[in-house]
């Protein structure tokens, strides 16, 4: 019978389950959490669709107060509008578009008066923007019972920009002579058609300046780009009010952009006011 051999149990075993046993265990290193992806970023922008960089059809103070107006009336509605899909996370994104379009427009403007432009055209500069606003207003008033002139002046008023400006005194020029008879009601002279059409003459070497200026010309592009994302994403957010609301026509309306609502409806009649009215043939006699 062989001896029995004693194995003493010491600190020192050998044994890798006791080495490893006695250690403390490594604590785990944690992950970082993944970035959340913000529509509202300036990368976000730059890379959408090129299309995305077209000029807002809506003046941007009218389209922030508006897409404000409608975060909040969808954050009101929120229970409802949850049950159609829309979540509380797009009413939430809706609110960070108006934000960040309305800084979005201050940075380009800082940046549009940062363009290099002599002082004598930044006086011009400035006296076309307020003769520009005097125009538009005279046509507000003195037409304000045409709606085809009312839809051609909203058309005019879109866009912003010194480029803009010009376009608008040539093309507010037009409008006055095609409404000649209105003037009488207005403050508007004969002086002050003439003196649109030289400034936007003047003017165009500054407004080439304005336009080939990179940091004017990056902020534009971004100001551009987040209007058209936060008009996609308002309109899914109207259409899905109106759906939802659908029992409640008074509801459903103020889901409604109350500028385009007025601009369609004063194209429609514009539209209809020009169109022939078919006169019908003599019977031939009997």
């Amino acid at each position: 019978m062989p001896p029995t051999r004693t194995v003493k149990n010491t600190p020192d075993s050998t044994s890798p389950k006791t080495r490893s046993s006695s250690r403390t265990p490594a604590a785990k290193t944690k992950r970082p959490a993944a970035k959340t992806h913000d529509p509202t970023t300036d990368d976000a922008l730059l890379a959408l669709d090129p299309g995305y960089a077209s000029p807002p059809d809506i003046p941007l103070s009218v389209a922030e107060r508006e897409l404000t107006s409608l975060s909040r009336l969808a954050g009101a509605q929120q229970a409802r509008l949850s049950k159609i899909g829309i979540a509380a996370d797009k009413v939430d994104l809706l609110a960070r578009f108006a934000r960040r379009l309305g800084a979005i427009e201050k940075a380009w403007q800082k940046a549009r008066g940062a363009v290099k432009l002599t002082s004598a055209q930044r006086r011009l500069r400035d006296e076309a923007e307020v003769l520009d606003a005097k125009l538009l207003a005279g046509g507000r008033w003195g037409c304000r019972n045409d709606d085809a002139a009312q839809a051609e002046l909203s058309r005019i008023a879109e866009g912003a920009g010194l480029a803009d400006t010009i376009q608008d005194l040539r093309d507010l020029v037009d409008f006055w002579a095609d409404h000649e008879g209105a003037l009488g009601v207005t403050d508007i002279t004969s002086k002050d058609l003439s003196r649109a059409s030289a400034l936007a003459d003047a003017l165009e070497d500054a407004a080439a300046n304005e336009a080939s200026d990179a940091s004017a010309a990056q902020a534009l592009e971004l100001r551009n780009r987040a209007f058209w994302a936060a008009d996609e994403l308002a309109k899914e957010i109207r259409e899905g009010g109106r759906y939802a609301f659908r029992d409640q026509p008074k509801l459903a309306a103020k889901f409604v952009s109350r500028y385009r609502a007025s601009v369609k409806r004063r194209s429609h009649r514009k539209a209809t006011a020009t169109t022939p009215v078919a006169v019908p043939e003599p019977a031939p006699d009997a």
